[in-house]
């Protein structure tokens, strides 16, 4: 009888390691890793992130950087156009164009050097009304521009 009970004992805990390996491997097999896979060189994987964060010639978007910023408004007074800028820092330089068809200014900012820059644009719509366009921009080490507000 004591080689009966062995032999039970022997296979109950044969049949509970077995179904326990399974269900280990079923948890195992359901969970996914987080890593992503990669083919090519270090170099190309460099290249590739270069690619994300490509500095544009202009824009006229928040948070992009590029080599100049655009903005663009509208009016038009007796003498045709007016506009002036305050700043609290002297590392943006500021040029306007004015089409008197279309009566639109465009206003081209571009860095002169590094730092954070609080600018308000001051341009008349007309012989009366001022708009005031505040932004905040920053100018990096390569005299890129961003503005941020």
């Amino acid at each position: 009888m004591t080689n009966t009970k062995t032999i039970s004992k022997t296979v109950i805990a044969a049949v509970l390691a077995i179904i326990i390996a399974a269900s280990s491997a079923a948890i195992i097999g359901s969970v996914k890793a987080g890593a992503v896979s990669y083919e090519g060189s270090a170099q190309a994987h460099q290249s590739q992130k270069s690619e994300a964060y490509q500095i544009h010639e202009k824009t006229t978007k928040l948070n992009q950087i590029a080599k100049a910023y655009y903005f663009k408004g509208t009016g038009k007074t007796a003498k045709g156009y007016d506009w002036t800028y305050k700043t609290d820092n002297t590392n943006v330089k500021i040029k306007c164009k004015y089409d008197f068809d279309t009566h639109k200014y465009t206003f081209k900012l571009v860095g002169t050097s590094y730092g954070i820059n609080h600018f308000t644009l001051k341009y008349k719509m007309s012989d009366k009304v001022w708009v005031y366009e505040k932004m905040t921009l920053f100018v990096d080490k390569d005299k890129n521009i961003k503005r941020t507000a």
